[in-house]
């Protein structure tokens, strides 16, 4: 009767496109939009406008601020998928960062060493997604790395652009684009860079239909909790956002990475009887500095719910734990019979044990992990 929530972790093989970001408008470079028609086609399969593709060479730039490779390109199948729904907010790519990896990403921003406002930025941008509350999100510098952040010189209209995650690894590699043709100041840097790291940890532009894409083969799955309507006023996750300077995160930016990379949850795996009282066991979740144990119970009036409350029973720093509170029956509801003669309300409980998980940035959903708790008795209510 175990009722447990696994924590979610996508993994799999994947395209790794750079979807990069995010300019305003300004003149196209020298190079003529590409007339290849296949190309254009294989632009369109993965998702994006094949009207305007211009061709670099090794790779082309998509709607003036996406950069896929030729190579990811001939790869993708020729499938294009719409998005019947119109304009949502937030997506996110099939592909997603694993749990083992997602509160340990390790970043190498020695690339921007030529460009220091440009590596401070970054620094700051992974701080600000390691410091989202009831998220597991967790990016550092250092090496090895997961992430390479590095400079190139390529369209004046882009500012910078970043690879999706693939087999549950975040994107590989981050550009900041020397030759953006606006200067930007520290501010508009830092939109920039929470931007970009934004999209190694698998999120797509919010306004991904407004700008004329389809869900192609990236995917573009609607974030569960985030509206489903309108724009996503303020979202750093928006596109054609590289001169917007950085005012936080909004509402539905920090609502789509905790529903996508919440706190793991730690998994009860028995509760057993030891010595007449029930002992609860779980597994240990990395991160986590202690656990607290409740026993929830619930009401019901002729066997339909009608409500419960929690009580904390420990915290504890261990997995396990002997409830000598309440002695072990074997039987997790009970029945009080009528309460009301005249009205023929039969009304019930039964029970369960929760455990939440408790981090530096947050706490676990204490509803996830659960677990039928065999203490009840006749007469309880």
């Amino acid at each position: 009767m175990k009722r447990t929530s696994l924590s979610l972790g996508v993994a799999g093989l994947a395209l790794l496109v750079l979807g990069a970001c995010d300019a305003p408008t300004v003149p196209s470079p020298a190079d003529s939009p590409a007339k290849d028609e296949e190309l254009s086609r294989l632009v369109e399969a993965m998702g994006f406008r094949g009207d305007m593709v211009q061709d670099f060479g090794d790779y082309v730039l998509v709607e003036e601020d996406i950069m896929i490779t030729k190579a990811q390109l001939r790869s993708a199948t020729s499938h294009r998928t719409s998005d019947p729904m119109g304009p949502r907010f937030q997506y996110r790519t099939t592909n997603l960062v694993g749990n083992t990896k997602v509160n340990q990403i390790t970043v190498d921003l020695s690339g921007l060493a030529s460009q220091p406002a440009w590596q401070t930025a970054a620094a700051t941008a992974l701080a600000h997604w390691s410091g989202i509350t009831d998220s597991h999100v967790k990016m550092v510098q250092g090496s090895p790395a997961d992430i390479t952040v590095s400079t190139t010189c390529t369209a004046s209209n882009v500012a910078a652009f970043a690879s999706f995650p693939s087999a549950g690894n975040p994107g590989s590699t981050v550009y900041v684009n020397t030759c953006f043709a606006y200067s930007t100041s520290a501010a508009q840097k830092l939109h920039n860079m929470v931007h970009e790291f934004g999209h190694t940890l698998g999120f797509r532009h919010s306004n991904y239909t407004q700008l004329g894409e389809s869900a192609g083969t990236e995917g573009a799955v609607h974030i569960y909790g985030t509206p489903t309507s309108g724009n996503a006023s303020g979202s750093v996750m928006n596109g054609g956002t590289a001169l917007n300077s950085w005012a936080g995160f909004a509402a539905s930016d920090l609502t789509a990475a905790r529903s996508i990379y919440p706190l793991p949850v730690p998994v009860i795996t028995s509760v057993t009887n030891s010595g007449g009282y029930p002992l609860i066991t779980w597994n240990a979740v990395s991160g986590a500095t202690s656990y607290t144990v409740s026993l929830i119970t619930y009401n019901t009036i002729n066997g339909q719910y009608q409500g419960r409350w929690f009580s904390s029973l420990t915290n504890t720093a261990g997995t396990s734990f002997l409830d000598t509170n309440n002695a072990w029956t074997g039987a997790y509801t009970c029945s009080s019979g009528y309460d009301d003669e005249r009205l023929g309300r039969e009304s019930g409980r039964w029970y369960e044990y929760s455990v939440q998980a408790h981090f530096p940035n947050g706490t676990s959903n204490r509803d996830a992990a659960r677990y039928y708790a065999p203490i009840a008795q006749e007469g309880c209510w």
